[in-house]
């Protein structure tokens, strides 16, 4: 069965965004999912944030593939059935289309179109293997009730089928086959780590945030990979980079010691960052200081806010002066902070000034204030619905005020587009000349990425640093929208892609 998997695009060109600029991921999820059907099936992957416009079609009509399946979040979910859209329109009904992601998983609903076969909720590996079987040996492609984790249309209406188990441990599943994106080695980065690979290794949130949905996607259960398959897979990799896609990857101090017995024992040089919470910083210095030794450059954290009283109503379930601790211990490890702060939508003029003191003060080396929403899938959006001002997919980039603002929208936008400036302090003393010293093999290699990483930012400074941008769309999309529909727009981005 020839199978095409693709990454979409995040957005329209010309509008303003983090992804590309800041960062790009490998597709781990269709990474993921070709590993358990490419021995039996020919599988390509298409990376559209990498791709020409008209690659997508051209790719269609050359390879013909029988199946073409599609992951996304909020923000790319137009996109990401635009690519649906447009397979239909050139293949036809021979060829089977699937939709997968945190998105569609939370909200199927929203993805109830003709022109999606069916959409994989939760976990894709299992639901995806089993599904390849069934249509590969000819099985019909409107009966897939056996088939758990799907929803797909029967008739006019969707049909949900069980849901599938999330309870199998990640050391069974076979590795993601990185190998299909040779076409892209070296594109992938996190700010000057150019040349970057990605792992997962574990699922799962502990904690029930409510501005975030990545616990209720895995229903509140965490699963790790082993110590041993982590290090197997490092050992892999070519790159020099690796980030560690894991949402918390700080948790369970003995595992990530008998991590580092892995990486010290087979002496693994690479350079790695991760995502993880302040308070596991706190509590664990010389861990890591450890963890340091072993390669770690850079932890990403959500700070969130500067306001004790506001990280109690996020139930995040931390400090502020946790947060304070750990931006002071990982400056003096020489281990890059990149830090994400929310402005919300209820500030005034004076708390986008003690945010923006705040951050200078932690001396976080790489901050991101993104704009506090409620998010599909979370609790926030289910208490604040009501409140929403568009349900338009693309403004859930964390960009932009999706709720009414206290302040006038043009002030709002005035101060919160002035963080960039407003924490130069913060990077400036954070990168010190102490920091170079110590970490000089980190430092050489980065030196390519920070010339081009030095490009990217400028670029994005000039987009984020300006508020009439996100004032022309809220003009553009909001307006568009109450003329057009989110099945029109998707019909026009896939008439796009078929005319390029």
């Amino acid at each position: 069965m020839r199978i095409l998997l693709v990454q979409p695009a995040p957005f329209e060109c010309g509008r303003i965004g983090l992804e590309n600029a800041l960062w790009m991921s490998e597709p781990g999820a269709l990474t993921a999912i070709a590993a358990c059907v490419e021995g039996e099936h020919e599988v390509r992957i298409l990376d559209m944030r990498l791709e020409e416009a008209d690659a997508l079609p051209r790719v269609l009509a050359s390879f013909r593939p029988e199946l073409v399946g599609v992951t996304c979040m909020t923000t790319d979910a137009y996109q990401a059935q635009a690519v649906l859209h447009c397979a239909k329109s050139i293949l036809g009904e021979q060829v089977f289309t699937l939709l997968g992601g945190h998105h569609p998983t939370l909200v199927p609903g929203e993805h109830d179109h003709e022109y999606i076969d069916a959409i994989c909720i939760g976990e894709g590996e299992d639901t995806f293997a089993e599904l390849v079987t069934h249509l590969s040996s000819g099985g019909d492609p409107k009966a897939l009730h056996a088939i758990d984790g799907l929803a797909f249309r029967s008739g006019e209406a969707q049909t949900l089928t069980n849901k599938r188990s999330q309870a199998r441990e990640l050391d069974t599943f076979p590795a993601p086959a990185r190998h299909l994106l040779d076409a892209y080695k070296g594109q992938y980065f996190f700010a000057s780590a150019m040349n970057m690979a990605a792992i997962q290794t574990s699922r799962g949130c502990a904690f029930d945030c409510n501005f975030c949905a990545i616990w209720e996607f895995y229903e509140k259960k965490v699963r790790f990979l082993s110590s041993k398959a982590i290090a197997d897979r490092m050992e892999e990799c070519e790159e020099p980079f690796i980030f560690f896609l894991d949402d918390n990857f700080l948790t369970r101090p003995k595992r990530l010691e008998e991590l580092c017995d892995e990486i010290e024992s087979r002496n693994i040089k690479k350079f790695w960052m991760i995502q993880g919470r302040t308070d596991f910083v706190v509590e664990n210095p010389e861990l890591m200081k450890r963890m340091r030794d072993c390669g770690l450059m850079m932890v990403l954290s959500g700070f969130e806010t500067n306001d004790a009283g506001t990280l109690e109503s996020l139930k995040k379930d931390n400090t502020r002066e946790n947060n304070l601790k750990a931006a002071e211990l990982l400056n003096d490890l020489s281990i890059i902070t990149t830090g994400i702060f929310m402005a919300h939508p209820d500030f005034e003029a004076q708390d986008f000034e003690d945010l923006y003191e705040a951050i200078n003060e932690m001396k976080i080396t790489i901050p991101l204030v993104v704009i506090h929403m409620p998010l599909p899938g979370t609790q926030s959006w289910r208490e604040n619905k009501d409140k929403l001002l568009t349900t338009d997919a693309r403004f859930f980039d964390l960009l932009h005020a999706v709720v009414p603002t206290r302040l006038p929208r043009r002030e709002f936008y005035e101060r919160y587009a002035a963080w960039n400036e407003k924490t130069e302090a913060s990077i400036d003393s954070s990168l010190s000349l102490r920091f170079i010293a110590r970490r000089p093999r980190l430092m050489m290699a980065m030196r390519h990425g920070m010339k081009l990483f030095t490009e990217r930012r400028e670029v994005l400074r000039m987009a984020l640093n300006d508020p009439e941008n996100y004032l022309r769309d809220e003009d553009e999309i909001i307006g568009a929208s109450q003329a057009a529909s989110a099945e029109e727009l998707v019909e026009a981005l896939a008439t796009e892609g078929v005319t390029a």
